[in-house]
């Protein structure tokens, strides 16, 4: 520390860019070594960055409390949302309600790493020295040792952090054997306070499993825990509007990600390629086959390599559930609401007046079992289409928020002639090649200001140079650390990628992050990555 007091000092009032001399500096700083990984070029530009990195023995902490991967991740994000008050000119980036792996604060091997953004002092585009030497000895010290040292921590709740995801973990373990898509555990608090809000509603009903759904599974402890097992194949959710049936599914869309304690939510868990399905209308389509679901389109020929860069309500949903099965999807989500009706279903009545040779779209009620008998689930949240009464496997209602199993119900009211298309197709859709030849020329900069290429991430929005990929009506969340991960491994893989299948090289990107000391980046599933991909267009 001694060395970087005596080097602010000795730049006091020089020119504001003799910053830079820092750039890519280290120094001792107690416990900890400091790493200059960006400096800002003046006091109003982005801030610069710095990487704290050190050994958790040194900082107090037990080696079995970070002793695998899993411990890693769920004590880095508790340690990461001890940092709950920023300091003046100091800041790191916000953990949201679920637990993930981010580059802004990681632990491996027993090292912990830490990315903050630092706003040097300045005056008249000249160096404040003697401030930015309090800021950095002072303030950030001080910070840094409040939020890092174990003997400074809540220790009971910190091991109740890592105890949450192990205990979320060893319940999806669970799930295959016990033949279940999802377990909602009761108890669960599903609402939130509201829409642009993470925590919990206030005065929620608890959900409840109806008693013909009610499994037992285990925690690692052998505690048994109590919940509503959804068995895989098709499960439909009824109940009128405003009663709490979208909320159940968004509460399942959420689950694919583990949640904090007190999260309401830390519980339940889903199959972890679980993708929510919705009508993206003007979304780019680059090469997928949907023939299964849409065939030749007046025109525009066949639909088995379909490409547009203004997709349809229907054409984009089919195109969104098998590009999902295609990176490995084995249950699927769709709300009604946020569906195309045509992709849905189609009535007897129009069937008959528009006729099959007439008519490209085939609805999913034609094609849901046999994606059904490939081992495909889907969790459907219907308040109009009661033809998939008559296809569930199992059926539940909400009524004001309470949950109740009525599959023999729905069976003995669903016993009405229906006509569905019975080609047969192939489930999933077989594998394509990681072409990404045809976006490199795109790899350039986007202007003839710029001379390097640029990644943006904003607003669900990705560039890469002239590359666009358009995510806001992607339905899965998507945090912005997250779309940063995405966009920075998009980047390596259209520049480095040599060939392959598409799902195994879009995997094995997603195991770790890319070294990025300078931006705030989340690891997302392939899920994710890959629809960003196949939404990639130049710009």
């Amino acid at each position: 520390m001694r060395e970087l007091h005596q080097r602010f000092l000795k730049i006091h009032g020089k020119p504001y860019g003799v910053y830079k001399s820092f750039q890519g500096q280290y120094f001792s700083f107690g416990d900890f070594t400091l790493k200059w990984t960006h400096i800002q070029g003046d006091p109003h530009a982005q801030p610069s960055r710095i990487m704290l990195s050190a050994k958790m023995s040194l900082l107090g902490f037990p080696e079995n409390l970070h002793d695998n991967n899993e411990k890693e991740i769920a004590l880095a994000d508790f340690l990461l949302r001890q940092f709950t008050a920023n300091a003046e000119n100091i800041s790191i980036v916000k953990a949201h309600s679920q637990i993930m792996q981010r580059n802004s604060l990681y632990i491996e091997k027993g090292i912990v790493r830490i990315l903050a953004s630092v706003n040097l002092p300045g005056e008249n585009r000249r160096i404040e020295g003697d401030k930015a030497s309090e800021l950095l000895i002072g303030t950030l010290s001080d910070w840094v040792t409040r939020a890092m040292y174990w003997n400074n921590l809540d220790k009971e709740k910190c091991k109740a952090h890592i105890e949450c995801l192990a205990n979320r973990n060893f319940l999806l373990s669970q799930l295959s054997e016990k033949n279940l898509a999802a377990f909602v555990p009761n108890g669960a608090i599903l609402p939130r306070e509201s829409g642009a809000s993470e925590m919990p509603l206030q005065n929620a009903v608890p959900f409840i499993s109806p008693p013909e759904l009610l499994v037992n599974l285990n925690l690692p402890n052998g505690q048994p825990i109590a919940g509503m097992g959804m068995p895989k194949g098709i499960t439909i959710i009824a109940g009128g509007g405003f009663h709490g049936k979208s909320t159940f599914l968004h509460a399942l869309e959420e689950a694919v990600y583990p949640h904090i304690p007190g999260d309401g939510r830390e519980l339940i868990v889903v199959d972890k390629s679980a993708t929510p399905i919705k009508t993206e209308e003007g979304r780019i389509v680059n090469g997928t086959n949907i023939s299964v679901l849409v065939r030749e389109l007046p025109l525009k020929g066949s639909t088995e390599n379909f490409a547009t860069n203004n997709a349809s309500g229907s054409t984009s949903q089919a195109a969104n559930l098998l590009e999902a099965l295609e990176l490995g999807a084995s249950t699927i989500l769709i709300d009604e609401d946020a569906s195309a009706v045509n992709f849905l279903i189609r009535d007897l009545r129009m069937r008959e007046l528009i006729g099959s040779n007439r008519e490209p779209l085939i609805p999913l009620t034609d094609r849901i079992r046999e994606f059904a008998s490939s081992g495909i689930n889907f969790i459907i949240v219907v308040g109009a289409c009661g033809d998939y009464l008559g296809l569930a496997d199992t059926v539940i209602a909400f009524t004001e928020y309470k949950a109740e199993c009525l599959t023999e119900k729905a069976k003995n009211i669903a016993n009405m002639p229906q006509q569905y298309n019975n080609t047969p197709m192939q489930c999933p859709p077989a594998p394509r090649p990681a072409n990404t030849e045809f976006f490199r020329p795109g790899l350039q900069p986007s202007s003839l200001v710029e001379k390097t290429v640029k990644i943006r991430a904003a607003a669900s929005q990705i560039s890469i140079g002239k590359l666009k990929s358009d995510l806001r009506k992607f339905p899965t969340f998507c945090h912005q650390e997250q779309q940063r991960g995405i966009a920075e491994i998009l980047h390596n893989f259209i520049k480095e990628n040599n060939g392959g299948n598409l799902k195994e090289s879009l995997e094995a990107l997603c195991q770790k992050l890319p070294e990025n000391e300078t931006t705030d980046l989340a690891l997302p599933r392939v899920m994710e990555l890959g629809a960003a991909f196949l939404r990639v267009g130049l710009g």
